[in-house]
């Protein structure tokens, strides 16, 4: 299974569908409109057509969310060093809707937990 960015640049290799992804109200994700499907980092492959993704860290420095630099899709997050659990989410947001439509959609409450950056 492969998620790709808008521009075809940013390729996610994924194992396997999700059966379930997460909608997450914090301050960031809330923003991105993301859903995010979880991985460990060692089961997917991220491939570069033209320009490597850039990221955005804030806050408890945890969590690295990563664009394409060139359509500036939200691709992907994965968690620091700093963080105990690795984790590399993706944004399902780029699957095709034929995909999307099998998988249910978990509500998390970010909110409640972010570092007040609303």
């Amino acid at each position: 299974m492969e998620v790709i960015c808008h521009c075809g640049n940013v390729h996610i290799e994924l194992p396997s569908i999700s059966e379930e992804v997460g909608q997450c109200n914090c301050s960031i994700c809330r923003r991105y409109g993301a859903l995010w499907a979880y991985y460990s980092p060692d089961e997917v492959k991220t491939v570069f057509t033209k320009e490597k993704t850039v990221f955005y860290i804030w806050g408890d420095r945890e969590v690295e969310f990563h664009r394409c630099p060139l359509c500036g899709c939200i691709t992907h997050y994965i968690t620091t060093p700093k963080c105990d659990e690795r984790i590399f989410a993706v944004n399902m947001r780029m699957a095709e809707n034929d995909i999307l439509e099998g998988i249910s959609v978990r509500e998390i409450d970010g909110q409640g937990s972010d570092d007040g950056n609303r």
